[in-house]
């Protein structure tokens, strides 16, 4: 970590950090609502496709109390998806959070002004007072955040080569449920619709 000449840089230090971490923070939640509705829409699509497949007389490779089944278990699945985002509240979330990085970045732009001027302390004892009351208002990030923030930040940090790639994958891995949900959908009805040889 680099060494602040004055308390006035150190606080700008711990204000950008902060506020890119929030910022990102924003998009990740972003990310998760939009996963979710793609999920919530996909196996909508497939509770109308499977009735079509025997409406319309079409060769499948199930019977119908089987495929009645399977339409209750993505019922069911849109049912818990919805509940889920209803509870997480990811679009909610991510404005909130964003707020907070730009007023973040507000502040930062005021404490920048003060670093090479001699503004006395209650000045700084304002700004450090501003800063917490900013934090207080609102969620904090998650680790994930920090990580990505370390991982970009690299005036202020020395991170090993493989630490992107590390990141990547922690990221990915938080919409992994999602992508199996999806996958197994499309595998059940490619396995409905293709003809036994």
């Amino acid at each position: 970590m680099v060494q602040k000449e004055n308390h006035y840089e150190e606080l700008l230090d711990r204000v950008q950090k902060t506020s890119t971490c929030r910022l990102f923070a924003h998009e990740r939640l972003k990310a998760h609502h939009s996963a979710s509705l793609w999920t919530i829409s996909c196996f909508s699509m497939g509770l109308v496709f499977i009735p079509l497949v025997h409406t319309f007389g079409l060769q499948s490779r199930f019977t119908l109390e089987y495929s009645s089944f399977i339409q209750v278990v993505l019922a069911i699945v849109i049912l818990v998806i919805s509940i889920i985002l209803n509870m997480t509240n990811f679009s909610v979330r991510a404005d909130r959070i964003h707020r907070c990085g730009m007023q973040l970045n507000t502040l930062a732009r005021r404490i920048h002004r003060h670093i090479n001027d001699d503004s006395g302390a209650d000045t700084y004892d304002s700004l450090v007072k501003e800063y917490d009351d900013i934090l207080q208002r609102y969620e904090n990030h998650s680790r994930i955040d920090y990580l990505y923030t370390k991982n970009h930040m690299t005036n202020y940090y020395k991170t090993p080569w493989y630490f992107s790639v590390y990141i990547r994958v922690l990221f990915i891995f938080q919409f992994l449920p999602y992508l199996l949900l999806l996958s197994l959908e499309v595998i059940w009805i490619w396995y409905l619709v293709t003809p036994v040889t």
